[in-house]
């Protein structure tokens, strides 16, 4: 089959290369997917550029890419829950990755079945983002009624977490460029602060939950404007102070984790609020549920734009840029 493979780090153009690989072989809890589109996400650039080497080391080259939608083409001997013919999608654990490919074996408890009402690049779109904001959510404890700022309502994870947090009943305010304040506001936003025009610092603040999607100055600013007691859920700041000890790490790697958060953990202890970082894990019970809330009207997936699966290095570089709306996806098949 052809798959992607990072064979370095450093320059895209450099170190994504097209390869010829053996087809990969279903284990007994495993499925065959025959791979239909893939998406892409902040998390693949960061790791061709290096961004990662201190906490996921991977033998390279390898495949890479997380999330995807096709169809079941073989199960194992003792995978039971779907079987040849049906439309799945999937986000692949750290452990199996390689997405950017024509096929790829899989345990069945990481896949669901695609959702019915809509086209295998929309569904590739949904996994990645969609397991991060349910799992964050859940361990900001959000509840309807409550307020929410979701930084980047129009990027690839905030199109998916302003719907989300409607359809939890939250009451959302969301950061966008002025171009993109009106399309926001349709996926369900409440307030849309166009930060071209407006400073959200200036603004009324006292939130419950902040989704921190863009990480820098703006995971410690955070703080500043979430409520006393509240949370500050962060997919691109520095690892919390959990992460080494679940990783099983070092001393050198946690001493590196606590100095990479000292500056928001100080200002976590100043606002009395609490700091909770991405952790994303692969569910399929959980992709099962999302499934159903785009199936019922709640979450409409969000594509910016379709390259074809030979473009995956002009992909990356799009993606980077950070001018998408939604999400960019691989058109495989």
């Amino acid at each position: 089959m052809r798959a992607f493979v990072l064979d370095g780090y450093g320059a895209v153009a450099d170190h994504v290369r097209l390869a010829e690989l053996a087809d990969p072989v279903p284990g007994p809890g495993d499925v065959l997917i025959e791979i239909h589109a893939a998406s892409l996400n902040p998390i693949d650039f960061k790791m061709v550029h290096g961004d990662l080497k201190r906490v996921s080391k991977y033998q390279l080259p390898r495949p890479f890419g997380f999330d995807a939608s096709g169809v079941v083409t073989s199960v194992g001997s003792r995978a039971s829950k779907f079987k040849p013919g049906d439309a799945v999608y999937v986000r692949a654990s750290r452990d199996t990755i390689g997405t950017f490919a024509e096929q790829i074996a899989l345990g069945e408890n990481l896949v669901a079945l695609k959702p019915a009402t809509i086209s295998h690049p929309e569904a590739a779109s949904l996994p990645l983002v969609g397991l991060t904001t349910v799992q964050m959510f859940g361990r900001a404890g959000a509840k309807s009624g409550q307020r929410i700022l979701i930084h980047a309502g129009s990027g690839g994870v905030g199109t998916f977490a302003v719907q989300y947090a409607k359809h939890l009943g939250l009451h959302v305010t969301s950061t966008t460029s002025s171009k993109n304040a009106d399309f926001v506001a349709s996926l369900g936003a409440d307030r849309v602060i166009a930060y071209d025009r407006e400073n959200y610092l200036q603004q009324d603040g006292n939130y419950d939950i902040v989704y921190d999607t863009l990480g820098g100055a703006f995971t410690v600013d955070a703080f500043k404007v979430v409520k006393r007691g509240g949370v500050v859920i962060s997919l691109s700041g520095p690892p919390d102070r959990d992460f080494a000890r679940r990783e099983g790490a070092g001393l050198l790697v946690g001493i590196v984790v606590w100095l990479m958060g000292r500056k928001v953990y100080a200002a976590s202890a100043a606002a009395g609020a609490r700091y909770e970082w991405s952790f994303t894990e692969s569910n399929g019970d959980q992709l099962r549920d999302i499934a159903a809330l785009v199936d019922g009207g709640a979450i409409r997936p969000v594509v910016d734009r379709k390259f074809d699966f030979e473009q995956l290095p002009a992909a990356l570089t799009y993606l980077e840029a950070g001018r998408a709306r939604g999400k960019v996806v691989l058109k495989v098949r």
